[in-house]
């Protein structure tokens, strides 16, 4: 997915939608941007290396044979800190969330870095990727590349939309 190799190791079809498996191969200062799904609880197991997890609005640093919990509806992402690849494998529950890795694998490196195209296809799978707390979110577009930018408000401005949403 968008760079980060993933290999299907049980699709959900073979256990009838009851429970996925997606192998991770990460490279140095990979991983994915933070993201909340909807519908399913992940479970990672590190085979190799140490990743930087943030789940909840926790983070900390775990490594080889460390096993985390990133239930639905919680924001999580990691980072790969390893100078050599290293490998995850995520159990995902209820399956069907490994159809959004098929959909992602199935589009040219250039096809993958169209943002709102992805986000598309997330959506599909009720995944969702925050900006960053009290921030807002502003596409732009040059030439083939687009841009997510997290845009930190004025504090007059933000105290004024935080009334406006009380």
């Amino acid at each position: 997915m968008l760079g980060i190799p993933m290999v299907i190791r049980i699709h959900g079809g073979a256990t009838g939608g009851v429970v996925s498996a997606v192998e991770s191969h990460d490279v140095p200062g990979g991983g994915p941007p933070p993201h909340i799904h909807h519908r399913e609880d992940e479970t990672f197991q590190i085979l190799d290396g140490e990743y930087k997890w943030t789940v909840g609005g926790k983070t900390f640093v775990a490594q080889k044979g460390a096993t985390i919990f990133a239930p639905r509806g919680i924001p999580h992402t990691y980072r790969y800190l390893g100078q050599t690849p290293g490998r995850l494998m995520c159990v995902i529950t209820p399956a069907g969330f490994e159809g959004f890795f098929e959909e992602i694998g199935a589009l040219s490196p250039h096809e993958q870095q169209d943002i709102p195209r992805v986000l598309e296809i997330g959506k599909k799978y009720r995944l969702e990727f925050p900006p960053p707390p009290g921030t807002w979110s502003v596409w732009f577009r040059i030439g083939i590349f687009a841009f997510l930018v997290a845009v930190h408000p004025h504090p007059s401005l933000a105290a004024k939309s935080e009334r406006r949403n009380k």
